[in-house]
């Protein structure tokens, strides 16, 4: 059973300019609601034991809004907190709280995203992990529909399912959402105190990929990203 997962939210949001001059970029604010809680809402729908969040930046402001959100889901699941004295990176943080997470394979989910989804999207993960033969399970989205991005993707899949970055002049056919699962074994074998797990993505032969059709995946980078965002879930709202 994959019952830990860890929420990133310790970097800065310096792409939010004044947004996030007082603020998180995690508890900026979406329809009158934290993007964090967001992915609370969303861990709802699976069972999980325990959910790590990491902080850095303003962190008591963090603190008290999962407190608040706990106030409101008296039931929720056990939250642990985690402050970093400097940003350890993504990898960095899950190797800093390899005592929570322990040794079996956990989810990990960027604090800047949202995604929305038919089905349950942590089952439908699970089902797809062999442990056997990856590392690396990252939900990938068609670049061509996400909603708020600009860039040129991430990453293209082959027939079975692994991911790579070939040196193309056009976008790359798929974006990775933020939400994945690991096997945190080789990152807490890792020498670096600081370090991302891009770096794995790009070098691990077990990284692999998988799309989820009837998923809508939004991704919070800029102010502008905040009201193409907006716009799009009032519209789906009304349908």
């Amino acid at each position: 059973m994959i019952d830990n997962i860890i929420i990133f939210c310790a970097g800065r949001g310096n792409r939010m300019k004044h947004l996030s001059k007082n603020s998180p970029k995690s508890l900026i604010q979406i329809l009158q609601k934290p993007i964090l809680y967001y992915s609370l809402e969303l861990c709802k729908i699976y069972p999980f034991k325990k959910i790590v969040i990491n902080t850095h930046y303003l962190a008591d402001q963090i603190k008290e809004a999962v407190k608040s959100f706990k106030e409101n889901n008296p039931n929720f699941t056990e939250i642990e907190i985690i402050y970093e004295d400097e940003l350890l990176e993504t990898g960095g943080a899950i190797k800093n709280v390899q005592h929570l997470l322990g040794s079996k394979p956990i989810f990990a989910m960027n604090s800047d995203t949202i995604i929305k989804s038919e089905k349950n999207i942590f089952n439908e993960l699970v089902e797809r992990w062999q442990p056997n033969k990856m590392e690396f399970l990252l939900l990938m989205h068609p670049t061509q529909e996400a909603i708020a991005y600009n860039g040129h993707g991430d990453f293209e899949i082959n027939n079975e399912g692994k991911i790579s970055r070939p040196d193309i002049k056009d976008k790359y056919s798929h974006i990775f959402s933020g939400l994945q699962i690991i096997d945190p074994t080789r990152i807490y074998k890792n020498p670096l105190k600081i370090f991302s797990l891009r770096e794995y993505y790009f070098n691990s032969k077990n990284v692999y990929g998988q799309e989820i059709k009837g998923t809508k995946w939004y991704h919070a980078s800029t102010p502008e990203d905040i009201v193409e965002i907006e716009i799009d879930m009032l519209a789906h709202e009304k349908i």
